[in-house]
Parts: C-alpha cells; sequence; structure tokens
C-alpha cells in the first residue's frame, strides 16, 4: 500500500479507479485514504489535487485517529496476537522512506524512517500495523470462506471486511458476508466458527434452534469457541 508524507505523518493511502465513478473523492478510512477516480483521470491530476488537500487529509486523519484512542506507546517486547500465536513487536528505524510491517517468526517487526519524530510513531505505528492485520485478513478470511461454503453446500454473493466495533460478521438477505477484521487475531477455531456461523445465516438468517442445529453440525464445539470470543474478544486489538 502506498503512503502518503504530510508534516512527518505518514498516511496509507489506496487508489481505486472504475468507469463508474463520475469524479474524485477521498475518503478517511480508519486505517487508510480511499482515493476513487475515474479512469481518464491522470494520475498528475490525482497528485495535484493530493498536494491541493493536504491540509484537509492530515486535518482529518489525525481526527479520525484520535477517535480511535491508540495506546499510549508501542515497545519492544510488545504482544499481539496473529491466529491465536503471540507475536513479539520489534520496533527498528530503517533508511527508507516508507513505514512497513514485516513478521518474522514469532517477531513482528515494524520499520520506521530514521527521519521520523518519535511523537509521530503511535498513530504511524498503529496505521500500519492495522493495515498488516488487514492484508492478512483478506487473503486468510477468503480462503477459510470458500472452504466451508463448499463444505456447508451454499453460496455467497460477496466477502467484505468491516471494523464493526460490536460484531465479529454480519450476514445480509443479499447473502454478502461481513468479517470484522480482527478475528485474523483469533485461534484458527474460532475464525471458523465466526465463518460457519455467518454462512449458516444463508439458510436461516436468524438465531432459531434449526440455525444453530446447523452449525453444530458443521461445529459441534461451537459454543466452546464462541465462549472463547465473549472472554477473550476484548485483547483482539491493536
Amino acid at each position: 500500500m502506498d503512503q502518503l508524507c504530510i508534516r512527518d505523518q505518514m498516511i496509507p493511502y489506496e487508489e481505486r479507479r472504475s468507469a463508474r465513478y463520475r469524479r474524485v473523492t477521498l475518503t478517511i478510512l480508519e486505517d487508510r485514504l480511499r482515493i476513487t477516480a475515474p479512469k481518464n483521470v491522470s494520475a498528475k491530476q490525482l497528485k495535484e489535487l493530493l498536494l491541493t488537500k493536504q491540509e484537509w487529509i492530515l486535518k482529518s486523519w489525525l481526527k479520525n485517529q484520535d477517535r480511535q484512542k491508540p495506546p499510549a506507546e508501542y515497545h519492544d517486547g510488545q504482544q499481539f496476537l496473529y491466529q491465536g500465536e503471540n507475536l513479539e513487536l520489534r520496533i527498528q528505524r530503517h533508511k527508507r522512506k516508507m513505514l512497513r510491517v514485516s513478521p518474522e517468526g514469532q517477531v513482528l517487526r515494524v520499520y520506521i524512517p530514521e527521519d521520523l519524530p518519535v511523537q509521530a510513531w503511535v498513530p504511524n505505528i498503529q496505521a500500519a500495523l492495522i493495515s498488516w492485520y488487514k492484508d492478512q485478513a483478506r487473503k486468510v478470511l477468503q480462503d477459510k470462506l470458500d472452504k466451508q461454503a463448499k463444505r456447508m453446500e451454499v453460496t455467497f454473493q460477496t466477502f467484505r471486511l468491516k471494523a464493526q466495533k460490536t460484531r465479529w460478521g454480519s450476514c445480509s438477505s443479499k447473502r454478502n458476508i461481513n468479517l470484522n477484521w480482527r478475528i485474523i487475531m483469533a485461534p484458527d477455531e474460532v475464525i471458523d466458527y465466526v465463518i460457519i456461523h455467518e454462512l449458516a445465516h444463508l439458510t436461516y438468517l436468524n438465531h432459531s434452534v434449526q440455525f444453530w442445529e446447523r452449525v453444530a453440525q458443521f461445529m459441534p464445539e461451537y459454543k466452546q469457541w464462541r465462549k472463547w470470543l465473549k472472554d477473550h474478544g476484548q485483547k483482539l486489538s491493536v
């Protein structure tokens, strides 16, 4: 994912182009800036727009980061969960201009540009970690969804990552599946439970006795993992 640097603040951003878009829009998300643009808008025009919108982007980004209340600090040795396993955070400066997250065995190493001020570390590290977790979640959850859907003999329309504060997943009447990206931190059995739960809604869009029987059909021990999520869900955060 590309990054903007505005007054020592690294802001990850993604660019989306489509003939359906009629104008350029900038949207501040939890972990990145999203740029949507028509296909006929040149890279030069986008660059010029970003330059003119720098003040708005930075102000909106910082306001959004404040709402998320990041931890007071990140430090070496801090533990973060990934698929139920603890990864140890290691922070290291490097000469490149980009902030990068790299898993190395049981270590989650964050490389920070040498010229990034210490006071800018917290929001930048948090944004980088969220971005990394989301990248992993897109691949792992999609694979698990496809496998479980085949096993349960159901089909869904689309899969999207979400950042709900109180929900781990949802299934719409249009057969769209949404999964909270933070679930990638939980053990595989918990992830499978959430996925089976949502896929079961493709058959029963409620929480009836029949719904829970279908969940149990594909995960007999689901109550154990549902309890794990209730007891430990608050730990699934960065």
